[in-house]
C-alpha cells in the first residue's frame, strides 16, 4: 500500500489549511485535483480509476462542492462507498466541512441514491437508459501512436460504414490503454450521424437480462436490443462465467449480425482466451480482432504533450521515462504533479516531479510479480497451505489468507473479479467483491492491520525481485 504521500508533503512544507481553503473557494478544479491526488494514494488503485478518475469539480457554492461524473454507476458507488473518504480529505486540505453533490454530466444532481433507485423501480421500460456515452471521448481526443494505430483505424472505419466492414469488431487490451475511449468514440460518431446505438457494459447487460427474466419481459428486452443500428458492449469477459447470459447475448448478437447491424465488443484478453461459448467466439473471430499495446516512450511523450501542453519539453521527456503502464497512470501522474505545483505555488520542473512522485518511480524490470508469487507469499506468511487457500474451506484463518490474496491480486496485478475467482478455484465473483470490500474496510479502521498489509506487500516484492 502506498504511503499517504501528499499529506506528508503538505505537513512538511507547512502549507496552511487557511491558504488551501482560500484557493478552494475560488477554484473548485484546483482543490478537487488536490483531493484526487490524496485519494489516489489512500484508496485501492482499481477503485480510484474506476470510480474517481473521470470526475471533475464544477462548482463550490454555500460550502457545497459539486462534482460531475460521466457514469451513473460511478455516481452511485461514490455516494455509497467513497463519500466518507472524500469529505475527510477535503477537511484535511481546507479545515472546513464540505457537503458533496455528485452530478451526471449533462444532468441534474445525483445526490440521493435511494430516491434514484425508487424512480427506477417505477420506470416502465424493461431496460434502463444505457447510452450514457462520455462525450469527451472522441476520435479527436484519442492520441494515435504505434501501440494503438490499428485499433483506432479499425474503429474509424466502422464509424464511416457501420455494418459493412469489420463486423464484429473486437478490441482487447489490459486496463487503462484506451479501449473504452475508442468504444465511446465510435458511439459518439454514430450518434452524431443519427444512428440508433446501444452502449453498455456486459455487467449492465447481465443485470438487465436477469431483471427481464424475473419480470417476465424477456421479449421486450430482446426487442430493445434487436432494434438498434449498432451494439457496443464493454468488458465482455464479465459474462464468461454466466452461461445463461451468454445464451441471451448470442441470440441478440446473431440477429444483429444477420441484419448487418454493427457490433463492437471490448475485452481484456484475446477472444479465444475468455471463457465464452464456442459459437460466440467463432462469431467474434468472423470479424476483426485488434489489440492495444502498452505505450512505449515515444507514445508516452505524444500523450503527455497532448494532455499537458503547458509542461516544458524537458519535463515531458523526463516524465515519459517513468514506468507507467497505461494512459490512466500517466493522467494520474499529471494530476498529482499539477495539484502539488498549485498547492505549493511552484513551477513544474524535474525536482518537483521527483518530490510529488517519490515512491512511485520503481524500476519494474527489477520485479516479476505473478499471481502464484502472491499466493505463495501469503501462504508462507500465514502458514496456510496453498491448496487449502484454493479450497472451499471456511475456517477463519483460511478465509483471512484467501481474502488477502484477493486484495493483492486486485491491487498489484489489477486482475478482474472473474480472473481472480477463476484463479482461486472457480469461486463466484461476488465472493471476490465481498472479500475485497472487507479487507479495504479493515485497513481503514485498523492501523495494525494496515501496517501488516504493507509488510506483506514488501515481502511480495522481495520474493519477486529479479537479480540483474
Amino acid at each position: 500500500m502506498l504511503k499517504k504521500l501528499f499529506i506528508v508533503i503538505f505537513r512538511e512544507r507547512g502549507i496552511l489549511s487557511k491558504k488551501i481553503s482560500h484557493i478552494s473557494s475560488k477554484n473548485p478544479r484546483i482543490i478537487w485535483n488536490a483531493v484526487l491526488g490524496i485519494l489516489e494514494l489512500e484508496i485501492p488503485r482499481p477503485n480510484f480509476e474506476t470510480w474517481l478518475k473521470s470526475t471533475k469539480a464544477i462548482d463550490i457554492t454555500n460550502n457545497t462542492l459539486t462534482v460531475s461524473t460521466p457514469s451513473p454507476f460511478a455516481a452511485e458507488m461514490i455516494n455509497k462507498r467513497l463519500m466518507g473518504s472524500i469529505k475527510k480529505s477535503l477537511k484535511k486540505l481546507t479545515g472546513e466541512k464540505f457537503n458533496i453533490a455528485i452530478t451526471l454530466e449533462g444532468s441534474t444532481v445525483y445526490s440521493d441514491v435511494r430516491s434514484t433507485q425508487k424512480e427506477e423501480k417505477h420506470n416502465k421500460k424493461v431496460v434502463s437508459k444505457s447510452n450514457l456515452l462520455n462525450s469527451l471521448q472522441t476520435f479527436d481526443s484519442f492520441i494515435e501512436c504505434d501501440s494503438n494505430i490499428l485499433a483506432r483505424s479499425a474503429a474509424i472505419k466502422i464509424s464511416e460504414t457501420p455494418g459493412k466492414s469489420y463486423n464484429p469488431l473486437y478490441i482487447y487490451s489490459e486496463v487503462g490503454l484506451g479501449k473504452t475511449h475508442l468504444l465511446n468514440a465510435i458511439g459518439n460518431e454514430l450518434k452524431r450521424k443519427k444512428y440508433n446505438i446501444i452502449y453498455l457494459s456486459s455487467e449492465k447487460f447481465t443485470n438487465e437480462y436477469i431483471s427481464a427474466i424475473r419480470n417476465g419481459k424477456i421479449d421486450e428486452f430482446q426487442d430493445y436490443f434487436r432494434n438498434c443500428d449498432a451494439l457496443l458492449i464493454d468488458d465482455i469477459q464479465f459474462i464468461g462465467t454466466k452461461p445463461q447470459t451468454q445464451e441471451g447475448f448470442f441470440h441478440i448478437f446473431n440477429h444483429l449480425h444477420m441484419n448487418k447491424k454493427q457490433i463492437v465488443v471490448t475485452g481484456d484478453e484475446p477472444a479465444n482466451k475468455i471463457s465464452l461459448k464456442s459459437r460466440i467466439q467463432s462469431r467474434l473471430a468472423g470479424g476483426i480482432e485488434v489489440d492495444i499495446q502498452e505505450p512505449k516512450y515515444e507514445s508516452k511523450f505524444a500523450i503527455l504533450s497532448y494532455k499537458a501542453p503547458t509542461l516544458s519539453r524537458e519535463v515531458i521527456e523526463y516524465l515519459a521515462q517513468y514506468p507507467h503502464k497505461n494512459i490512466r497512470e500517466l493522467e494520474g501522474a499529471i494530476n498529482r504533479i499539477t495539484a502539488f505545483a498549485q498547492l505549493t505555488s511552484r513551477t513544474v520542473d524535474i525536482n518537483l516531479i521527483e518530490e510529488s512522485l517519490s515512491g512511485l518511480k520503481q524500476n519494474k524490470r527489477n520485479f516479476s510479480i505473478t499471481k502464484n508469487n502472491i499466493l505463495s507469499t501469503i501462504s508462507k506468511y500465514k502458514d496456510i497451505p496453498v491448496d487449502k487457500i484454493l479450497s472451499s474451506k471456511k475456517d477463519r484463518s483460511t478465509v483471512n489468507a484467501r481474502q488477502l490474496v484477493i486484495f493483492f491480486l486486485k491491487n498489484e496485478l489489477d486482475m478482474s473479479f472473474v480472473e481472480i475467482a477463476s484463479f482461486l478455484g472457480g469461486k463466484n465473483h461476488s465472493t471476490v467483491i465481498y472479500a475485497l470490500d472487507r479487507i479495504e474496510n479493515i485497513i481503514q479502521k485498523d492501523k495494525d492491520f494496515a501496517k501488516e498489509t504493507i509488510h506483506i506487500k514488501d515481502l511480495i516484492y522481495k520474493r519477486s525481485a529479479i537479480k540483474i
